[in-house]
């Protein structure tokens, strides 16, 4: 437990739908009457809490999207919301940087879910247009698409080098697969959530070199963070294949919350868990770069690493780029 408590954890299913996210959160509130949110999965279905979070004075920890917008204080109920994450704007404009810089010819293609998710990226993408004079070709897709052919076929005729994949798992592992069937050899990439291994073992060959923007240090890398990850699976007999970037995720976010905890002392309410993090400066968690919020910036984490995929297993290939 933290300071004498032991916390309690009550999970809801809301399916990836906002308007199940929005009830799930009324029964946690309401029934449940929980001392804060934790984890809420999916930009639009954290979106649609925000009145929730401002009526009723719940911090939200580590709401589990890359989105920038959740750092947003100009946003309903922002006082409650803290992110850890690096924006998706921020994550598809490194890339696209990074693609400039190894290839300043390169014509880039952004395949990307329409959706809350995909427009913070597209924020990201039009500052990248804007500040190397470029246009990046884009296609979007709906949430839950598993045909990606009229999208790769207009990123091969668009004569697109280089292709970055807005998406989580199945839509990286499809592109590519049928980028691979078409004979086109762009170079891949992906945001933050495509990181998971399981993108490696399933698009297999078609997969090599796919490099991904990631918010921390890898899971199987051998910083302090990861180290302890790995530890507390082998302990807990965690099985290999849930072991990835989802399942890692929650450990590294709860040691957010718990440290948020700890510093709010023994006298625990939430004004003062709100207060604790809001003092958290350059606090090094282990598995994130720095961490700094204060009472007008919740934003946590605003830099990521590139990991590529290679033999099948992801491989840092840069420090922290912001």
């Amino acid at each position: 437990g933290v300071n004498g408590r032991k916390i309690r954890m009550i999970t809801e299913d809301h399916g990836y739908n906002p308007q199940k996210s929005v009830t799930a959160a009324k029964k946690l509130v309401e029934k449940d009457q929980v001392f804060c949110l934790y984890n809420v999965i999916g930009t639009s279905p954290v979106e649609a809490i925000r009145p929730i979070l401002e009526e009723s004075g719940i911090p939200l920890i580590a709401p589990a999207t890359n989105s920038s917008t959740m750092s947003d204080m100009s946003r309903q109920g922002a006082k409650y919301i803290f992110h850890t994450d690096a924006g998706y704007d921020l994550q598809t404009k490194i890339l696209i940087n990074y693609i400039l810089s190894k290839n300043p010819d390169a014509k880039i293609g952004f395949a990307y879910q329409d959706d809350d998710y995909g427009e913070n990226a597209l924020q990201g993408a039009a500052e990248a247009e804007e500040m190397n004079g470029i246009t990046v070709q884009k296609e979007s897709f709906q949430r839950g698409a598993t045909d990606f052919v009229g999208q790769t076929s207009n990123f091969m005729k668009g004569g697109c080098t280089d292709v970055i994949i807005g998406g989580i798992v199945r839509e990286p592992v499809t592109i590519m697969k049928t980028a691979q069937a078409m004979n086109y050899k762009p170079n891949f990439y992906g945001l933050g959530p495509t990181t998971d291994k399981r993108v490696g073992l399933l698009a297999g060959d078609a997969g090599e070199n796919f490099i991904t923007a990631y918010w921390a240090f890898h899971p199987e890398s051998n910083n302090p963070g990861p180290k302890l990850y790995q530890e507390l699976c082998d302990k807990n007999n965690v099985p290999d294949k849930m072991r990835g970037l989802y399942h890692y995720y929650g450990f590294a976010t709860a040691l957010v919350l718990v440290e948020g905890i700890k510093r709010a002392g023994k006298n625990l309410n939430r004004e003062r868990l709100i207060n604790a993090l809001e003092n958290l400066k350059n606090w090094d968690s282990g598995v994130f770069p720095p961490i700094t919020f204060s009472r007008n910036d919740h934003a946590g984490v605003e830099s990521v690493m590139l990991l590529q995929l290679q033999g099948g297993k992801q491989v840092e290939i840069s420090d922290w780029l912001d």
